[in-house]
């Protein structure tokens, strides 16, 4: 009998709408102080690690294992303005936006600002007017795709939201961010999980084959081998959404859960290790700032902008930081 493949957990399967996926929930953090949830980057490539098992109820724990891993460019972001949240029947509603922003700032390539836009006093007057209600708070920044080793300019304006601690402190570190830049480190450190969010590639139109795997037909079926042999019952008379039919073939929104972070650089800072391997890595070129290094594949092709948070659903409690002593593009770490 022909068997089909791929879920159908994921309808309709057709193109993302943009190329800037983000998380549509995020989780509670039980820290005493507030932090950003998540961060930004930019797929770069992948190498592989060989370290030391760690992770408990492991078979071979203590010893090296090698792990396929991706290298994700993560420059810091500007941070420009932030955004309360009160809860309504309807769901959060926004309070006000407060934003300060200059005149020639490379958000103009995305927004139009004209003279630049600053209405600070006027939304912390609403913020101190609503401060009982507020339920949630998220900042409002913007990437630096060109401080990475891609050649763009146009940045991606996100909204990223601040967890832990009160929601006074919340407050406060929101307004403490702005006209700051935030780096990586600030946000997660070496040793734990994290999960990654990005548009796949793209293959086009495709026919059921290729799309979900269905196996051809006889070589004397009638009307052809590259389909399926049957679109159902007569009744109901119509073709049900469960039937494999051709269509978009990848660029869809997927998320993958628990990569753990096993590196993480900043380039600009002395003896930092640079990854990037002779002659750069494919498609993409030569790392030039900040970089994570995730632990298995994610999401996209080289250069495609990718969004990782904090744990929904961690596997692990806390990881300690891998002991790492061979890396593919550099050789053997010295320790």
């Amino acid at each position: 009998m022909p068997r089909r493949h791929g879920s159908l957990q994921f309808a309709p399967r057709k193109r993302a709408r943009t190329q800037k996926a983000v998380f549509r929930s995020y989780p509670e953090l039980p820290l005493e102080e507030p932090t950003l949830v998540a961060f930004p980057g930019y797929k770069v490539g992948m190498i592989h690690v060989m370290m030391k098992e760690d992770r408990p109820g492991k078979l071979n724990i203590g010893q090296p294992v090698t792990l396929a891993s991706t290298v994700v460019e993560t420059p810091p972001i500007e941070v420009v303005g932030f955004r309360p949240y009160v809860g309504t029947y309807y769901g959060l509603k926004a309070v006000t936006t407060a934003l300060k922003i200059e005149q020639n700032d490379l958000i103009s390539r995305t927004l139009t600002i004209g003279d630049g836009v600053d209405n600070w006093d006027e939304a912390l007057s609403r913020v101190e007017a609503n401060k009982d209600r507020i339920e949630e708070v998220r900042i409002l920044a913007y990437t630096r795709p060109d401080l990475a080793g891609i050649h763009k300019k146009k940045p991606e304006f996100l909204e990223i939201p601040i967890k832990g601690g009160s929601m006074d402190k919340r407050l406060e570190y929101a307004q403490s961010l702005v006209g700051s830049k935030v780096k990586v480190n600030q946000v997660f450190k070496v040793g734990q999980l994290v999960d990654v969010t990005a548009v796949t590639k793209g293959h086009g139109w495709q026919g059921v084959v290729r799309r979900f795997g269905v196996e051809l037909l006889r070589h004397k079926a009638g009307k052809g081998r590259w389909r399926v042999g049957s679109l159902g019952s007569r009744h109901p008379p119509y073709v049900t959404w469960r039937v494999p039919r051709a269509g978009q073939t990848g660029y869809h929104k997927r998320t993958e859960y628990n990569k753990r972070i096993l590196m993480m650089a900043d380039l600009s800072e002395e003896g930092a290790l640079n990854v990037t391997p002779k002659g750069g890595f494919k498609n993409y070129g030569i790392l030039k700032s900040q970089y994570v290094v995730l632990s298995g594949s994610i999401p996209g092709p080289a250069k495609r902008f990718v969004f990782m948070r904090h744990p929904i659903r961690p596997k692990y409690e806390e990881l300690p930081e891998p002991e790492i002593s061979y890396v593919s593009s550099v050789g053997w770490l010295k320790r």
